[in-house]
């Protein structure tokens, strides 16, 4: 533990307040220069582009930025080595690059940067692997992709730091030896309310939604589980809220059909899904009609292989830690080229984002539940569910972990969902439900609906570890 973060540990709160606003103003130095506001207009003139217009920007950046990683980072050059990049004229062209993965990004880090620590922002991943990447950026890469979401939210109607936002987040900001129930500290460079997702126990969120009802937030971002959680408490003990977002930004976590309307029900405003990562992927972001549109200035989405929604990310805002042809693991469903949303914006459309490649559950004969319909599984059940995770550590058997509301849940509610189960898994699989006083969320913060032992060891063994 670091020097100061001894003494916020040992600071009263209105202390550790101001030291989390100074902490603010500190990054917004990094995210708000000369190079943030130019793109920011930059991206509402881009807006107003045609789609051949947006795929001839693309292309033109994408080779600048392929020249600039051969020339800048030593482990492109010896990748790229006999291959002629003058023979890169398109996105169709990609191809002739190879695959990169975290892996050989982690176990080459030093040789992949093309700039010095001392120049860089330093950010951090983990992913549901458990392997970590610090992947370093240059001040105009982070000023650009502040401006990217920034420019997605304003779209919407929500103006960062000129409207209140409140935050579900990972960050550490309560101390282990706190005994006051204040989960949540005011960072004023950014007009942010930031709560923790580590403490979202039934016996707390009484105090969360009070805090929200007090500080009356214009948008909620941040951690989708976490935002659920919240509504599911609120609409169980039939709270009447004293706000009304402009809307709500969920980050981090796959959106399911059931959290939405469940967050659009109880907040009375929509919910817009976005896409980015912690290592700098190019962004997908909903607009006012609700559909997903590629960030086209951003970078350039490929499928890893025809019939295969796994993507691989080429991304215009990585110049520090150049990522080409990455393979992130995560999937998505590309829309027809040339279909237009309603909108008005023309731009490269994406039909859904199915979240993280592991994110799924074994049937007992090898076939793949992915995230998306295992969470439906759970819609048709009464509303007494706080939260549920399901593990499976056996081909055939899956351990359903359920903390619920004692008040309203019934012993018949685990026949029902043991039912549901087993009409997906068939009745090969042994569906084994456990209620808990609480399920633990990762180191991140983040609350995973999933845990699947056996993909980790497939990828493990995959990876040659």
């Amino acid at each position: 533990m670091g020097f100061l973060e001894k003494v916020y540990d040992k600071s009263p709160i209105s202390i550790q307040n101001l030291m989390v606003s100074l902490s603010g103003y500190q990054k917004n130095r990094t995210r708000y220069g000369k190079t943030y506001y130019e793109y920011r207009k930059f991206l509402q003139d881009f807006d107003q582009w045609s789609l051949d217009d947006k795929l001839e920007y693309q292309k033109i950046e994408l080779i600048k930025f392929i020249r600039y990683a051969y020339e800048k980072s030593k482990f492109y050059q010896e990748l790229y080595q006999g291959i002629d990049l003058d023979s890169i004229q398109s996105i169709y062209d990609l191809k002739k690059l190879p695959v990169v993965d975290k892996e050989m990004l982690r176990a080459n880090i030093s040789k992949v940067y093309t700039i010095a620590r001392k120049d860089g922002v330093e950010a951090h991943t983990g992913g549901t692997t458990g392997k970590s990447l610090n992947v370093l950026v240059t001040p105009e890469d982070s000023m650009c992709r502040m401006a990217l979401l920034d420019h997605f939210k304003a779209r919407l109607g929500f103006e960062h730091l000129k409207m209140k936002r409140a935050t579900f987040n990972g960050k550490h900001i309560v101390p282990p030896a706190q005994k006051q129930k204040v989960f949540w500290r005011y960072n004023a460079a950014c007009k942010q309310m930031i709560y923790s997702s580590f403490h979202l126990s039934e016996e707390n969120m009484k105090c969360y939604v009070e805090s929200l009802n007090c500080y009356k937030p214009q948008a909620i971002d941040g951690f989708f589980m976490s935002m659920c959680d919240i509504a599911s408490y609120i609409e169980r003990h039939n709270i009447k809220l004293q706000f009304r977002p402009i809307a709500l930004f969920p980050t981090s976590e796959t959106l399911t059909k059931a959290g939405r309307e469940l967050l659009e029900r109880v907040f009375n405003c929509r919910v817009f899904d976005q896409y980015a990562s912690s290592e700098g992927a190019p962004f997908v972001t909903e607009c006012e009609k609700q559909k997903l549109h590629i960030e086209m200035a951003s970078g350039v989405f490929e499928h890893l292989e025809e019939g295969n929604d796994e993507v691989l990310v080429t991304s215009f805002t990585t110049y520090g830690t150049p990522l080409i042809r990455y393979r992130i693991g995560d999937l998505m469903v590309f829309k027809n080229d040339g279909e237009i949303c309603d909108c008005g914006t023309e731009s490269q459309l994406v039909k859904g984002i199915q979240g993280r490649k592991l994110d799924f559950l074994y049937t007992a004969d090898g076939a793949k539940i992915n995230a998306g319909n295992v969470a439906y599984l759970f819609k048709n059940m009464p509303n007494a569910i706080i939260r549920a995770q399901a593990i499976q550590d056996k081909m055939d058997k899956i351990k359903v972990l359920l903390e619920v509301d004692e008040r309203l849940y019934k012993p018949e509610y685990d026949v029902l969902l043991t039912n549901e189960f087993l009409h997906k898994f068939g009745g090969k699989t042994k569906i084994i439900i456990e209620h808990v006083d609480e399920i633990p969320r990762e180191k991140s913060g983040k609350f995973r609906l999933i845990k699947n032992t056996l993909v980790q060891h497939h990828h493990n063994q995959s990876l040659g570890e």
